[in-house]
């Protein structure tokens, strides 16, 4: 695997408190080891909030956000409803993000936040969401492993 795709594997689970300036840390594994480290956030259902590596972001979002039709009304709305909620950052040097408050009133985030890892995002949850997500017996670990090896592989013909 390339290392520019190895910074990007996001793994485990982190609980952190919220300070007074809406901050979270980023763990130092789930950052850049030399330059800057950036991230789009995104709300998502369920409450949750997305964590998106800025090169991720370009790769998955943006490029096929290009190829929406300026002059579709509607694919106009779409990209304005999604980029208005959209916010970006950059780590500071303590790895430390701000999230905004639109944000944080999404994910109903009050002074805990749990980091979690999902390969090539991380999702911000509540500690009782993401306590009662594990005790879903829907999630299954070994089931969803099932349900990603069966998703199919474009690469392969």
């Amino acid at each position: 695997m390339p290392d520019e795709m190895e910074q990007f594997c996001f793994v485990n689970n982190y609980t952190h408190t919220l300070d007074t300036q809406r901050r979270i840390a980023i763990p130092s594994e789930w950052r850049k080891k030399d330059g800057e480290t950036s991230f789009y956030l995104l709300p998502a259902k369920e409450h949750i909030v997305q964590i998106i590596p800025k090169e991720t972001f370009y790769e998955q979002v943006i490029r096929k956000a290009q190829k929406m039709s300026l002059a579709d009304a509607r694919q106009l709305r779409d990209l304005a409803l999604c980029a208005s909620r959209a916010q970006n950052c950059i780590c500071d040097k303590q790895g430390r993000i701000q999230i905004s408050q639109q944000l944080l009133d999404h994910g109903g985030f009050k002074d805990k936040i749990v980091l979690v890892g999902a390969f090539w995002h991380i999702q911000l949850w509540t500690p009782e969401h993401w306590e009662a997500a594990n005790q879903d017996e829907d999630n299954n670990y070994f089931d969803v492993m099932q349900r990603i090896n069966e998703i199919p592989d474009p690469d392969r013909r």
